[in-house]
């Protein structure tokens, strides 16, 4: 019986010693993570790529790429590519799938076996073994080592989600800087017509006070105006200098990198959104923040049922001793042994009562970010629809009533029923006109961003494709401020005056 036990004994440590060998086999690699994460973005983007720098020669193909996507004008698309393959933040954020893969691996591993040694000096011809040998090997990690793999193989699959979640993130963040780019610049190129008229009436309302044809009151004003042009062109210059390092930051660029185009001018709306009324089911399905929480959560009830299974056993060890009694040339004896931790004090139930905890703090996250998504849709749905109806009234209504408002100031003042100081104030609004115009196409993309970001995709398709509709006649087109729907500088109606 004891020779069968001893055998048992001797194969369990066998066992134990090949499993992390096995174990060993598993690749810490986490280019199966990655490539995984990619097929998913690519899912979710409409093709869009990634690619990991690690320090190999695709790396130097990569950079070419990205050089080459910048040597022409840069389109929305383009931009959210570069992001994805040079945002140095959303690279390290790669690592997090190298972290969880080696705790996959660490989870399958064995504590290594301990050995020990002594030897008796001294009276070697005694009772006592004069040499003794000794391994042991915790015994409880063979038991729970299939429940730690499937608790972090879990925690593995929550970290791709979470990984995609931060792409999804970085295309929101920079389709958002883009938006603001672009309308920074046309800004400052509406700005910038608006002061080259505005240097031309200043010159001409200078001349004709010099001939006596404008008093003072009038060029001061005009004067006044003109200053308050230049002002305004360079807080947008300002504005446009900080939205372009907005995109810079997003897309990782520096150096000659840095020369990079947009087309100057906001994109025209889409003739008409997708069907929204189903966008909260949609985000549920779709959102991966929303996915990854539930992995996380499964892993901690995994993790829960493995401490509960296991509170009794807080320490199993196995070993087995060689004594060698009566020095050279003496005969050996084994000793399998084991050792058991008597829960007498500590019955675990202090972890268990935390993982208890945890798991419900896990469900109540769940739950908690499930209504964030449900609000979050229904806010971003109502300001995407808002930001449209804004950025229509402008296009159709507002904008037009203010140049017809300055084509009648124009003839009032021509006709002398006119000061200069209302005819000014009427140019002033379709300025104001023209800038919210641009605030407000900038407002409608950027709310757009935030929908698809909150639905955890792109938005479905419109219904129908209906041509693009063109700037109504006599209103401003907000992506061409030069256009003939520009407000006309104050300084055409002094010259009219002055030639009446």
């Amino acid at each position: 019986m004891f020779r069968c036990l001893l055998r048992r004994i001797a194969a369990t440590l066998v066992f134990a010693a090949a499993i992390p060998n096995l174990a060993a086999c598993a690749s810490t690699s986490p280019k199966p993570a990655f490539k995984e994460v990619s097929a998913l973005v690519e899912q979710r983007t409409g093709g869009r790529r990634l690619y990991w720098n690690n320090g190999t020669l695709e790396d130097t193909e990569v950079a070419k790429a990205i050089a080459r996507m910048l040597e022409h004008e840069m389109s929305e698309d383009v931009a959210v590519q570069i992001a994805l393959l040079n945002n140095r933040k959303l690279l390290g954020t790669y690592e997090e799938l190298g972290i969880a893969q080696a705790d996959v691996v660490q989870a399958g591993l064995l504590r290594n076996p301990t050995f020990g040694a002594s030897v008796r000096l001294g009276d070697r011809q005694g009772p006592l073994p004069t040499e003794t040998l000794g391994v042991t090997q915790d015994f409880l990690s063979v038991l729970t080592l299939a429940a730690r793999k499937k608790i972090a193989n879990r925690r593995l699959e929550a970290t791709k989600l979470r990984v995609a979640d931060a792409v999804l993130e970085t295309a929101r963040n920079t389709k958002v800087a883009y938006v603001h780019a672009q309308a920074a610049e046309q800004m400052v190129a509406m700005r910038r017509t608006i002061l080259e008229a505005a240097e031309a009436s200043i010159e001409l309302a200078r001349g004709q006070h010099e001939a006596g044809n404008l008093n003072d009151f009038e060029l001061a004003t005009q004067e006044g105006q003109y200053e308050a042009v230049r002002l305004e062109l360079t807080r947008a210059e300002t504005e446009a200098i900080e939205a372009r390092e907005e995109l810079n930051r997003e897309l990782g660029l520096w150096g000659k990198q840095l020369g990079w185009r947009i087309r100057g001018r906001v994109a025209e709306i889409p003739t008409s959104e997708p069907p929204l009324e189903s966008l909260e089911t949609l985000a549920i399905d779709q959102r991966l923040d929303l996915a990854a929480a539930k992995l996380e959560s499964s892993a901690l009830e995994k993790s829960l049922a493995m401490t509960r299974g296991f509170r009794w056993l807080g320490g199993l060890d196995v070993g087995l001793t060689a004594d060698r009694h009566g020095g050279e040339g003496g005969g050996w004896d084994f000793e399998p042994n084991a050792s058991i931790e008597l829960p007498i004090f500590d019955q675990r139930q202090a972890v268990i009562a935390r993982l208890e905890a945890e798991v419900r703090q896990s469900h109540f996250r769940i739950r908690a970010i499930a209504v964030d998504i449900r609000s979050e849709v229904r806010a971003l749905r109502a300001r995407l629809t808002l930001s449209r109806g804004v950025l229509e009234r402008y296009q159709k209504v507002l904008v037009p009533l203010q140049e017809r408002i300055v084509t009648l100031a124009q003839e009032q003042y021509n006709a002398m029923l006119l000061g200069v100081f209302q005819l000014l104030q009427a140019k002033q609004a379709e300025i104001n006109a023209y800038s919210a115009f641009i605030d407000a196409a900038r407002s409608y993309w950027v709310a757009r961003a935030d929908l698809e970001r909150a639905v955890g995709g792109r938005l479905p398709p419109p219904q129908g494709h209906p041509p693009a509709p063109s700037a109504p006649s006599g209103s401003p087109a907000p992506q061409k401020p030069s256009s003939p729907q520009q407000p006309q500088s104050p300084s055409s109606h002094e010259h009219h005056h002055g030639a009446s």
